[in-house]
């Protein structure tokens, strides 16, 4: 039976704008829902009847820990729409005419009183009990051949009773006959079911690690807009966990937004869908990977083939299918069209870093190896190929992916899970359009963690959402109710295509609220047949505040880039906000001393920058997995202690923002205002040299007010007590933040 124990959020957000405004319907299926054993975790999600339409439909899959803790290797975890495609299928059946005690036999034979005889130790004699009589159930309605009809007991026959001497030895036998034979019959009979179409929209691999923080948590997003006719009414939602013991938990929200999607979508198929062992290449192609022919409908115009799949096992001699790099390749009627490398060579830069967060030492580990399409803790990559140029209406095509052959020998047999989807569609609903899909930098989104808090030049992601090609377009951004900024894109852009665009500097990093927000507007010079996906918001964090002579104390490991040189794979550099060179490190050599440390003082100007630590190895300073040994890298005071210590299990890179001297980007400190004494401990003391203010802030290093100061006309001279500040750096500012003083307290 379906539960219908369901939990539903509707959320309506409306987004105020001068050009319009935009309704979204969130549906929650799964809620912190423990996946602790291998299997399936089935909800039922309610989500909108299909009588509106949606321009962006989004699935947020949060990763969690659940309550018995987060299991320790990297599991798949699938997301599936269990389709009702209302088709009737049926299942041949057949059932006896009667059972005897619960089983079915082929003939009974039984006998009108029955006795089993035994050996009575008290008496020394042989003895008998009257036989337990058979239960026999009927069925003998042949419209209902389940259903029981009557019930009926007979004694049994067929069976030898022992004959004993007078020691109670067993002698002989006799053998029981039956006096009656029934004979069995069939009922055949067909089963009907719906047939219900399996769908994958997600898939992300667990986390492989220790100790993890219970309160670990990642969101994924995942675009499913394409899945929008098969999201409506009561459908079931499966989250597929593959892994054993203890497990993680999954919270899925659906989020519909209102509106046209840029083509509308006319029937959905799988080609492929499983998971598949490659024991060599003839059978992968010929037994699991076979040609399909599917028809294409008299109105689909455009058709899209979705390929998702991942490698697993490496217990062989080349580490297939996990760290096997290859190609696989979309063949439509014959003909190859698509090469596709399956591969994710980005590991190294994986957002989910070692957690150290709890006192037993949680940690993120093995997760900077590049693997076939999927890095632990991260979704797997979705490749769509566009397959409109070989479809003919009313016409069957022929879609065949192969896989670049290997050959291996070992323990353990590749296989691949492979969901391969064909998309058919009406064709595009509008001509000149462009649509934001996606703020990068500043945001706070989990996938997005490396690269901020920002604040050096944004970086958006926009998308040809018109069936022209989009050469340029007007983009408007800033922070809301701060200065706005205009940048004028060119590019070249087929429908549906996408590219990632820097945006040059914010004049400064604040307004009204801390959120960024993206406008664009007249694609290819014209007014956009489509405006209401235009508009984007971001809230993001501040970067920190640091003082203007900074040292770097950089201990390296045994990693180096080869062993003629001796030089260290690991090295950093410091940019400006407008991304020119700064400063770098020296050359890093192993000597004598194992592990050498190196301190190198950096003097900035006031302004945002970039420190940038390059692992070549992409292994970091600390992997447990190699003999390199451990480093570190550390910025201090000059003169002062260690304010922010890097752990060395970073992979790749670090990318880490910062400020130095005032909040505003192209400001220097006013002389307008003096504060001392510096460092101070209880209270500081304002002067004002020229002008008076209304109102003064005081932000701690984040940027964040934390003290506003009213009533302050002509008066000369102010007294702030900060006794219940903590140690740190915090500045004083006015309200429209022309002017900025640094204090700390001690």
């Amino acid at each position: 039976m379906i539960n219908k124990t369901l939990t539903i959020i509707t959320i309506i957000i409306l987004i105020s704008t001068d050009l319009f405004s935009s309704d979204t319907i969130t549906v929650r299926s799964h809620d912190h829902v423990d996946m602790t054993w291998y299997g399936n975790y089935d909800k039922v999600a309610v989500f909108p009847d299909g009588s509106e339409t949606y321009r962006k439909i989004y699935l947020n899959y949060t990763m969690g820990c659940p309550s018995s803790g987060c299991a320790p290797y990297d599991y798949t975890t699938k997301i599936e729409v269990l389709h009702k495609t209302g088709d009737i299928d049926s299942i041949l059946q057949q059932t006896p005419y009667f059972t005897v005690d619960g089983n079915s036999v082929d003939t009974l034979y039984t006998t009108d009183t029955s006795y089993i005889y035994f050996w009575d130790t008290l008496s020394n004699s042989t003895d008998s009990m009257l036989s337990t009589q058979l239960q026999v159930i009927n069925f003998s309605d042949s419209l209902n051949p389940t259903l029981p009809t009557d019930t009926s007991y007979y004694f049994p026959s067929g069976y030898y009773n022992f004959l004993y001497d007078s020691t109670g030895i067993i002698y002989d036998s006799i053998y029981v006959h039956p006096t009656n034979m029934i004979l069995n019959g069939i009922h055949s009979w067909y089963s009907y079911f719906d047939v219900i179409e399996k769908y994958e929209i997600a898939r992300v691999i667990t986390p492989y690690g220790g100790n993890i923080p219970s309160n670990y948590a990642f969101k994924h997003i995942f675009d499913i807009t394409d899945f929008a006719s098969i999201l409506k009414d009561s459908v079931k939602i499966r989250a597929h966990y593959s892994g054993w013991g203890n497990g993680w938990s999954a919270t899925l929200d659906f989020e519909f937004i209102k509106g046209v999607p840029p083509r509308n979508v006319n029937s959905i198929q799988n080609i492929y869908s499983g998971s598949f062992s490659y024991l060599n290449s003839s059978d992968f192609e010929n037994n699991k990977l076979t040609a399909k022919t599917f028809w294409i409908h008299p109105n689909t115009t455009q058709s899209m083939v979705k390929m998702t799949t991942t490698g697993h096992g490496f217990d062989n001699n080349i580490n297939a299918a996990e760290f096997k790099p290859i190609d696989y390749f979309v063949n439509i009627n014959g003909n190859l069209t698509h090469t596709q490398f399956n591969w994710n060579e980005n590991c190294g830069e994986n957002p989910i870093y070692p957690y150290y967060e709890n006192p037993n030492g949680g940690y993120i580990h093995t997760w900077i190896l590049d693997r076939a399409n999927w890095c632990p803790g991260l979704r797997a990559k979705s490749f769509d190929h566009e397959i409109t140029q070989y479809i003919v209406p009313s016409d069957y095509i022929e879609i065949d992916v192969d896989f670049q052959s290997y050959t291996w020998s070992g323990s353990q047999t590749p296989s691949y899970i492979v969901e391969c989807q064909l998309f058919q569609y009406q064709g595009s609903n509008f001509n000149n359009s462009v649509e934001i899909t996606d703020i990068i930098k500043p945001s706070k989104k989990d996938e997005y963690s490396r690269f901020n808090p920002t604040c050096g030049k944004p970086l958006i992601e926009i998308r040809n959402y018109g069936s022209s090609t989009l050469n340029n377009a007007e983009i408007i951004y800033g922070i809301k109710g701060g200065t706005v900024h205009t940048f004028n894109w060119s590019g070249s852009l087929d429908f549906l295509e996408s590219e990632q665009v820097e945006l040059p500097l914010l004049d400064n990093w604040y307004g009204t609220k801390d959120v960024f927000y993206v406008q664009l507007k007249n694609p290819n010079g014209q007014v956009d047949d489509y405006d209401a996906n235009n508009y984007m918001e971001s809230p993001f964090d501040h970067v920190p505040q640091y003082q203007n002579k900074i040292a770097v104390w950089t201990q390296i490991n045994n990693g180096v880039i080869n062993s003629w040189t001796n030089e260290s794979e690991t090295s950093w550099e410091f940019f400006k906000d407008d991304g020119g060179l700064f400063a770098a490190s020296q050359q890093m050599f192993l000597g004598v001393v194992p592990q050498n440390q190196y301190r190198d003082t950096i003097e900035f100007e006031s302004g945002c920058y970039t420190f940038k630590v390059t692992d070549l190895g992409e292994n970091g300073l600390d992997y447990g997995y190699n003999n390199d040994g451990v480093g570190s890298i550390k910025l201090r005071n000059v003169p002062g202690t260690t304010f922010k210590d890097f752990h060395p299990d970073f992979g790749s890179n670090i990318i880490h923002h910062f400020r130095v001297g005032s909040i505003l980007s192209n400001d220097q400190i006013s002389e307008k205002l003096i504060i001392y004494p510096i460092p101070a401990t209880n209270e500081i003391i304002i002067e004002f040299t020229l002008d008076n203010f209304e109102v003064l802030e005081i932000l701690d290093n984040t940027g964040r007010v934390i003290k506003e100061i009213n009533s302050i006309n002509n008066k000369s001279k102010l007294k702030i007590d900060i006794s219940n500040f903590s140690k740190g750096v915090y500045f004083v500012t006015s309200k429209d933040k022309n002017i900025l003083k640094k204090f700390i307290k001690q």
